[in-house]
């Protein structure tokens, strides 16, 4: 007979992971507290600041995505992948997709990018047309902790600021595992936590990052403990290494240049407020790591 898991309290491990999930969900939408901009709206700031969406340039990735690690972080990781053309790629969390469309761009392999919002991947798709990628990304609406892409195995896969809002991550570890070929590498972006606590402290302490996502959504661990659960679902740890200085050093970048722009432009004024919210909690509740780790 199965036995499900419970909390402490006595409530059902399922239950409160589907919280998780719609409070994740929640924070991430065109009219939630983050910045989540739909393929018109993006479409209209190419135009008005002259951008090509399907040029691999950062001022592109910079208006589609607010990822902490910004365009030379995610690069890097993908270089660390050793990714060809040819490569049938994973990205477990994928978000709104602008890591995926940015790989397709770089190196033209192909991607399929899993996400728990359907609001995520319908705008994923629609942006993907936008950045002449659409061939190349397949986006696919999965619980990470619920994987299951049938017989597809990959040559590398990627998690980009991922996985500190997951519930259970050995299984979701264990789930992108079995999807991958023997020896295929998985890199991770990651937000860690502080010195002080997680991101859920934060929504108290650091009044400037309160209200930017939903309450209790963050499940942030150690750059160690990470790579205990990679160990134990059959990863061997290549390198892992902190990122927190560097991370620091190119949001306060990225808010300087934002505070330069007119500021009557709502993403621009959106945008200042999300990063110095952002920078308020760092170290002392979110630190950054980056891990590659081999299929064992």
């Amino acid at each position: 007979m199965r036995t499900e898991a419970v909390r402490p309290d006595g409530s059902p491990a399922a239950a409160r992971d589907a919280d998780l999930i719609d409070r994740v969900i929640q924070s991430y939408r065109p009219d939630g507290p983050f910045m989540v901009l739909r393929a018109k709206e993006l479409q209209a700031i190419y135009t008005q600041y002259r951008l090509d969406p399907r040029m691999p340039v950062p001022a592109v990735f910079a208006v589609e995505s607010l990822a902490h690690f910004l365009q030379d972080g995610i690069t890097a990781l993908f270089r660390a992948l050793n990714l060809t053309s040819d490569s049938l790629v994973l990205s477990v969390g994928e978000g709104n997709g602008a890591p995926s469309r940015l790989l397709a761009k770089l190196v033209g392999c192909r991607i399929v990018g899993v996400d728990v919002s359907p609001l995520q991947i319908a705008n994923a798709r629609e942006v993907a047309r936008v950045h002449g990628v659409g061939h190349l990304v397949e986006y696919v609406q999965q619980n990470a902790s619920a994987l299951d892409l049938g017989a597809q195995r990959f040559d590398a896969a990627y998690f980009n600021e991922t996985m500190c809002h997951w519930e259970d991550k050995l299984t979701a570890l264990r789930r992108t595992r079995a999807h991958l070929k023997p020896k295929a590498l998985l890199g991770i972006n990651d937000w860690l936590r502080g010195r002080r606590g997680t991101l859920n402290d934060a929504y108290e302490a650091v009044p400037a990052f309160r209200g930017l996502y939903q309450p209790d959504v963050w499940r942030q661990i150690s750059l160690g403990e990470t790579c205990r659960l990679l160990e134990e679902a059959g990863f061997q740890v290549l390198r892992a290494e902190e990122r927190t200085d560097l991370v620091d050093r190119g949001l306060k970048r990225r808010l300087g240049e934002l505070q330069r722009l007119p500021q009557n432009d709502e993403p621009v004024r959106r945008g200042v407020r999300y990063y110095e919210g952002m920078l308020a909690a760092h170290y002392d509740y979110v630190c950054y790591g980056r891990v590659i780790a081999r299929a064992a």
